[in-house]
């Protein structure tokens, strides 16, 4: 138990230096970088946004994204199926209606 103590206040301890050299750092590249960097970071805080919203919607529905479009594919190439036997049964009846009509002449 006085372990887990000691680990955790050095992993505290270790924490609050490494988020006071992250602080530090970011103050240096804004200096050095301005605008640019400003806008960089903010890109980045979008994408992680954006990371963190998808990551959420695909656990609450329980599938990958991935998944979820090749689901999608898949019932788009099912119904170009359905659609393309439809009219192969078309072309094959005026088919056998011509075949019939010049045998039957």
């Amino acid at each position: 138990m006085i372990l887990n103590v000691d680990l955790s206040t050095r992993l505290q301890a270790q924490y609050a230096r490494l988020r006071t050299w992250i602080s530090e750092l970011d103050e240096r590249l804004s200096l050095r970088y301005g605008d640019r960097y400003d806008k960089i970071k903010q890109q980045l805080n979008g994408a992680n946004n954006w990371y963190k919203k998808t990551k959420s919607e695909a656990q609450s529905s329980n599938t990958i994204p991935l998944e979820q479009k090749q689901e999608k594919a898949m019932g788009q190439f099912a119904k170009a199926g359905a659609a393309t036997a439809r009219k192969e049964g078309v072309v094959k009846q005026r088919l056998k209606e011509l075949w019939h009509t010049i045998t039957n002449t």
